[in-house]
């Protein structure tokens, strides 16, 4: 049995592009992982860049946000569950992503739907053998297809976070200036190291390449804790923090309501600005 795609599911043919794989991830939820996914794939997308954003969490943020707001109530719509089910290959669940408010797709961007059903993915793959390539097994089905893939992960470090981190190219560390989501970063360091060990043959990463921090204050008067944690994680972390951290901004909550990148919604905004130079400091785009 297969599924139906969507009658607007074709992805762009493979012209050898070299395809960046971003691994997004944090051992916390809450850390802006799917936020700056969205905004930064939008910018490249203005800039001409093809984008395709794979979500991988049962909460379907990264859906919400590119014009999918309940994959699972359509039939037709292909998620990532289904690719893992076998009902249709990763190719054939790439969609375009959608501009919430006019409905039309939103040009150079795709994305392949969450399900909540993704909660069941140890489960489903108990029995397979190396179960944590389960995502890099299939990933190149996209390579050459797009200037950039990125992968949107749960707040864990279980096995859908694990096959991310195999399957990228490139790990980027998405962080608040809080103890909470350090301390996750750290996790997400540790595992890293760990699952490297096993499988360090597929050319993995045995680091964070970037490190995106968010919900930042300008100077100690705003709030010393949050002052003092990002320069913690400015010091460990060296060259790899992304030069601009991204303050707190009301405009990212109401991006998320109005279902709509940052970058799309308020592109003026002081995030969408930030998430905008961030993802050229990382050359997505010029």
């Amino acid at each position: 049995m297969t599924r139906s795609t969507a009658p607007s599911a074709a992805l762009p043919p493979d012209t050898g592009l070299k395809t960046r794989v971003l691994t997004v991830a944090n051992g916390s939820a809450g850390s802006g992982k799917s936020t700056f996914a969205a905004a930064v794939a939008y910018a490249a997308a203005m800039r001409g860049k093809k984008v395709c954003v794979i979500g991988l969490d049962k909460q379907r943020d990264m859906s919400h946000v590119l014009g999918y707001d309940d994959p699972d109530s359509n039939p037709a719509l292909p998620t990532l569950y289904d690719v893992l089910d076998e009902l249709c290959t990763l190719a054939e669940a790439v969609v375009p992503a959608l501009n919430s408010k006019t409905g039309d797709p939103i040009p150079n961007l795709w994305i392949v739907p969450e399900s909540e059903k993704l909660d069941k993915l140890e489960f489903m793959l108990a029995g397979t053998t190396a179960r944590e390539l389960w995502l890099y097994k299939i990933i190149g089905q996209l390579r050459g297809r797009f200037d950039a893939v990125l992968l949107d992960c749960p707040g864990d470090v279980k096995l859908a976070t694990i096959g991310a981190l195999i399957a990228g190219d490139e790990i980027v560390g998405c962080v608040k200036s809080q103890e909470k989501e350090a301390r996750g970063l750290t996790q997400l360091e540790d595992k890293l190291y760990e699952v490297h060990q096993a499988y360090a043959h597929t050319g993995m990463r045995d680091k964070v390449d970037w490190v995106v921090i968010g919900d930042g204050v300008s100077n100690k008067k705003q709030g010393k804790v949050y002052w003092d944690v990002e320069q913690q994680i400015r010091k460990a972390y060296g060259d790899s923090v992304l030069k601009f951290t991204v303050r707190d901004d009301v405009k990212v909550p109401e991006a998320y309501t109005a279902g709509q990148p940052v970058t799309l919604y308020a592109p003026k905004s002081a995030a969408a600005e930030a998430y905008t130079k961030n993802g050229r400091q990382m050359k997505l785009y010029r």
